[in-house]
């Protein structure tokens, strides 16, 4: 019985088969690959999630965060910080209270756009 193999048997095939699948690999570990994975990671809880689609219409503080969300303020300050670390947000101060917009990732900008115009419901 014939084995099937995808990979070539001939020697010189087999060397630029192999060249290729090398730089396709090496591609891969040059990209921000890992960065987009933690990104994902990050935004992927519902909390997080919702203060990022909340900040993509507008500024808020803390406290408008906490009414919009029905959450916690040590929930929702955990989370902002967490999402200043990575630059997915950033934080001003406006008279007495501080008000965080999205900030200057720009991997993190593309992903929520599109998460806000392709999957979110209207």
């Amino acid at each position: 019985m014939e084995k099937n193999c995808c990979c070539p048997t001939d020697t010189e095939m087999k060397l630029i088969w192999e060249s290729e699948l090398k730089r396709e690999s090496d591609s891969l570990k040059n990209s921000n690959i890992q960065e987009i994975a933690l990104l994902l990671k990050i935004i992927s809880n519902p909390t997080r999630l919702q203060i990022i689609m909340h900040l993509l219409k507008k500024d808020y503080c803390v406290c408008e965060l906490v009414c919009l969300l029905n959450e916690k303020q040590n929930l929702i300050s955990y989370n902002l910080s967490l999402l200043k670390k990575h630059e997915i947000v950033e934080s001003y101060n406006r008279s007495k209270d501080k008000y965080y917009k999205l900030g200057s990732n720009e991997n993190a900008l593309l992903i929520l756009n599109f998460i806000n115009e392709k999957l979110m419901v209207k």
